[in-house]
């Protein structure tokens, strides 16, 4: 009897301290939650370096670029015969675009055929005003030796009678002029000789010069990589589409596009309110919007001078900004889209928490610090900020826990910029 009256009061004690826990886990949960009986985010005060940065949008671009535009040639429309293939990466002299050459090559064969026909005819013309010179050389030296007889004969008439020695002063003064008659005829020849093969010298020059100029111009129908890079291809605003095999693009116009994938940077735009804190050499995370995983580190290669107006709905204005991209990487590619924090100042130890956590009310800025599992209005010095958190100057330890919301509010939690509720 007397066990089971002490069984029965153990029981009771039992079910005492069951319903006192209930209690007590009620009590626990009505104070970790808002009035509207919702459940409370928080964040943990960290401390540590913290960089005052910006995060902007971008696109990839490769710092070292070469276009590779149609010839201007004499021949009129061309047709792309061949294409290397978009996304191949070739080296400094490699073809990558070649033209139809048909007109060109019949150029080419004409004036070789022309050139092969002058040149023989020069030969035949040497040889025709050599055999000439031979000939007139032959008659110069006979008019000589006739011309020294004449006048051997003279002397030998000096004794004889004056009609013999007239007779001979008469044959050698028609020996003399016959004599000077045929190197008159020898002079006169090499002149005309030098003259005709000037006249054929220059022909075949003239055709010489029209030849190698057609021979340009079949070089110039093959477009060769002038440095290291990926083949992109134009737009060929005719039809609408990228550039392909059978079009005929006008003098000028761009077919490939050949980045230096060895160097890439990211073209930026910063707000007016944010470029006066970018200057050229601070250090930037770059972060590619089709691979979030990998991050990438840059430096500022410059700021622009000149705002532009992006939005005509929108006065603000922004400035574009380069980064350069350390190292290489062959998932880097033009056209890519990234994410970059710019980080213009590093605070070697500060206490942070994060940009949601801040709230201005009354005209005062303050953070809801848990007390237990109470929120508590507490009041805090703000000071540099980046995208995601904002440095606590005062009022906050490292280690002690803060609301991501305001606990007191009935709207519900939203993504919006938290920095329209605080001033920062």
């Amino acid at each position: 009897m007397t066990f089971r009256l002490v069984s029965e009061k153990l029981k009771s004690k039992k079910v005492a301290l069951l319903l006192l826990l209930a209690v007590f886990l009620l009590i626990a949960l009505l104070l970790t939650t808002t009035p509207e009986g919702t459940a409370i985010a928080t964040s943990e005060v960290k401390q540590g370096e913290f960089a005052v940065s910006i995060t902007v949008a971008g696109e990839l671009r490769a710092t070292n670029s070469r276009t590779l535009v149609t010839p201007r040639t004499r021949f009129g429309n061309l047709q792309i015969v061949y294409l290397v293939p978009e996304g191949t990466t070739v080296k400094a002299g490699d073809a990558v675009v070649r033209f139809a050459t048909t007109e060109v090559d019949k150029n080419i064969s004409d004036k070789e055929s022309e050139l092969s026909t002058l040149k023989a005819d020069f030969e035949k013309l040497k040889a025709d005003q050599l055999s000439q010179m031979s000939d007139l050389e032959a008659s110069l030296k006979n008019a000589e030796l006739a011309y020294e007889q004449a006048k051997l004969q003279v002397e030998k008439m000096k004794f004889e009678a004056e009609v013999l020695r007239k007779d001979a002063e008469i044959n050698q003064e028609k020996s003399k002029i016959s004599y000077e008659q045929a190197q008159r005829k020898i002079e006169s020849k090499k002149i005309v000789d030098k003259s005709e093969q000037e006249k054929l010298l220059l022909k075949i020059k003239q055709v010489e010069s029209d030849l190698a100029r057609a021979r340009a111009d079949k070089e110039q129908l093959t477009l060769k990589a002038p440095l290291p890079g990926l083949v992109v291809y134009e737009m060929n605003w005719s039809t609408g589409r990228k550039i392909s095999v059978g079009d005929s693009p006008w003098p000028g116009m761009s077919i490939i596009s050949l980045p230096d994938l060895s160097h890439m940077q990211v073209v930026t735009n910063v707000n007016e309110v944010d470029v006066s804190k970018i200057k050229k050499g601070q250090k930037a995370k770059v972060k590619l919007d089709a691979f979030p995983d990998r991050q990438f580190v840059a430096t500022v290669n410059s700021v622009g001078t000149i705002g532009q107006q992006r939005d005509r709905n929108n006065p603000i204005k922004t400035f574009e900004v380069i980064l350069d991209i350390e190292g290489i990487d062959p998932i880097l590619k033009p056209g890519m889209t990234t994410s970059n924090e710019i980080i213009m100042e590093t605070i070697p130890d500060a206490i942070y928490v994060p940009l949601e956590s801040v709230f201005e009310k009354e005209g005062k800025v303050l953070v809801y610090k848990m007390d237990g599992s109470r929120p508590i209005p507490t009041p805090v010095e703000v000071g540099a900020k980046n995208g995601n958190f904002v440095v606590i100057k005062d009022g906050l330890k490292a280690g002690e826990k803060v609301t991501l919301r305001d606990p007191t509010s009935k709207e519900p939690a939203t993504s919006e910029d938290p920095t329209k509720e605080a001033k920062l």
